[in-house]
């Protein structure tokens, strides 16, 4: 387990416990931005967004680090990243990356939609603070600063534990089966701000109309809510409902992109028999 302390005083360049690290790697309002020069700021932020980079990727067994210094520098323009801090210990806690992006979404009825909504890209707390409200605490914070109804927010690939954190602070249950790798809730698209409405239907994957679906034709489907909790065992919730298996198909589980929060629930860990193994045992 990795410790998140490091050789200088987090209190110089973070104002409060929960700040904003943005594009340009400098926290908003950094309290000692004059005295160290924007260069210096830089660099140490930098530090602290690699090595909880790095133990983020850990914690999830995946062979790329999603967040880093030069990630946030280079990504999204738009993309900001909440750090959590523990003054007392000057050790990071935590973080959690929003950004928007591009996506082509599909509503209950099966029609495709392109927008760019708020994404979830990375959450992760230290395992020593995890189990602790500590992922609780900077989660509300983030939602109450960006002032976005949770199920409106696309995650990518989120893992069991944020499914289940999900779930279990937040009553989201039914998943809404996408083509790609981003995961949206029932209520996604209800009272949204940025939504203008339906767009043309796509013609690809598993897609028609219900009339299709009345006269046997395979395209037919429409769009089926899917509980959560077999978001990462079902090889067709991202396929969408109906579609058929190509040759040589191997089940397999997805790549968890969200740092672990939670332990899973008793009665998951025995559904999920051998799988259970991908739940950290260090937490």
């Amino acid at each position: 387990m990795k410790k998140m302390e490091y050789q200088f005083r987090l209190a110089e360049l973070f104002p409060e416990e929960i700040s904003i690290v943005t594009t340009e790697l400098v926290p908003v309002g950094c309290p000692a931005l004059q005295a160290l020069g924007a260069k210096v700021v830089r660099e140490r932020v930098s530090e602290i967004l690699d090595t909880m980079g790095r133990a983020s990727a850990e914690a999830q067994a995946l062979s790329s680090v999603i967040t880093n210094a030069d990630r946030m520098r280079n990504g999204e323009p738009d993309q900001k990243l909440y750090m959590f801090c523990d003054f007392a210990s000057n050790k990071a806690v935590g973080l959690l990356k929003i950004g928007k992006k591009k996506l082509f979404l599909f509503d209950g009825t099966g029609t495709q939609h392109e927008m760019f909504p708020s994404c979830i890209m990375d959450f992760y707390i230290h395992e020593s603070r995890q189990r602790q409200g500590a992922g609780k605490y900077l989660f509300e914070h983030m939602l109450r600063d960006e002032a976005i109804p949770v199920e409106h927010f696309a995650i990518d690939r989120p893992s069991d534990k944020f499914i289940y954190f999900l779930r279990r602070h937040y009553s989201l249950t039914k998943i809404m089966p996408q083509v790609n790798n981003f995961v949206v809730f029932d209520g996604f698209f209800r009272d949204r701000a940025d939504y203008k409405g339906k767009k043309a239907r796509w013609g690809g994957l598993d897609q028609g109309t219900p009339d299709k679906a009345r006269a046997g034709d395979p395209r037919g489907h429409t769009t089926q809510l899917e509980d959560s909790l077999d978001y990462n065992n079902e090889p067709l919730i991202h396929l969408r409902n109906g579609g058929q298996l190509p040759p040589n198909y191997t089940q397999r589980r997805h790549n968890s992109t969200i740092g672990d929060i939670l332990q899973p629930p008793p009665h998951q860990a025995q559904r999920n028999g051998n799988a259970s193994n991908h739940w950290s045992h260090n937490m």
